[in-house]
């Protein structure tokens, strides 16, 4: 290709002068686009009866929708009834209940109503408190809250079976141990949701509520 001066020195370009086409187009600028903008409603709180159908009916489903909700009535009320529950399904207890006369039975049976809930709720703050120990980011109250009502419909079908059968009845054994695997799987799925904290570490954290409910409520209470 002749040098550029050939331009000024003869005033036009010489014939040998070709012009190159480059193989690849120019670059378009693209016009600048606004990220995509959703519309739609903001997540809302479950009403009670949808967190206990759900937690029967689809219980990981309905998890992941209330890690961050608090059911404070329905929880202490669901384990104020499962406590109750608990002394009448138990053979011991039921029977110094019935036995015993109305001043004894009433202000005894009024502290399971409100020991129980208590205990409940302590043991779900003892496994947040493990849990924020280990890396865990979720809030207290929706996982203490949460943990009650899933440990009584856990518990339910071994509670209504053991009103019937008698506590050394091998099926009403075999649905304490079905029902307590059941409470240890559903407590680990919520601890995963509610502090985002991998399986085994969330079986940790409630090892010590699971250990506390197996001894005190899921065992046959003596008198």
């Amino acid at each position: 290709m002749p040098d550029e001066t050939s331009l000024y020195i003869y005033g036009a370009p010489p014939e040998e002068y070709t012009t190159v086409t480059p193989a690849v187009p120019p670059r378009q600028q693209q016009p600048y686009q606004q990220p995509q903008q959703f519309s739609g409603p903001p997540p809302r709180h479950l009403h009670w009866k949808e967190v206990l159908s759900g937690f029967v009916l689809r219980p990981l489903r309905t998890m992941d929708a209330v890690r961050d909700q608090a059911v404070w009535w329905p929880a202490l009320i669901m384990s104020a009834l499962g406590g109750a529950l608990a002394v009448f399904a138990n053979d011991a207890s039921r029977k110094e209940l019935v036995d015993s006369t109305m001043s004894t039975s009433v202000p005894a049976l009024g502290i399971v109503i409100v020991m129980v809930p208590a205990f409940c709720a302590l043991l779900g703050l003892v496994s947040h408190a493990l849990a924020t120990q280990f890396g865990g980011n979720g809030s207290p109250t929706p996982f203490i809250t949460l943990s009650m009502i899933l440990v009584w419909i856990a518990d339910a079908p071994r509670l209504v079976v053991a009103l019937f059968a008698p506590d050394d009845n091998p099926i009403v054994a075999g649905i304490g141990i079905a029902s307590f695997a059941l409470t240890a799987w559903l407590l680990t799925m919520l601890m995963t949701r509610v502090h985002e904290l991998p399986w085994p570490r969330a079986l940790g954290c409630v090892a010590v509520e699971l250990i506390a409910l197996l001894l005190v409520l899921k065992l046959p209470l003596t008198s």
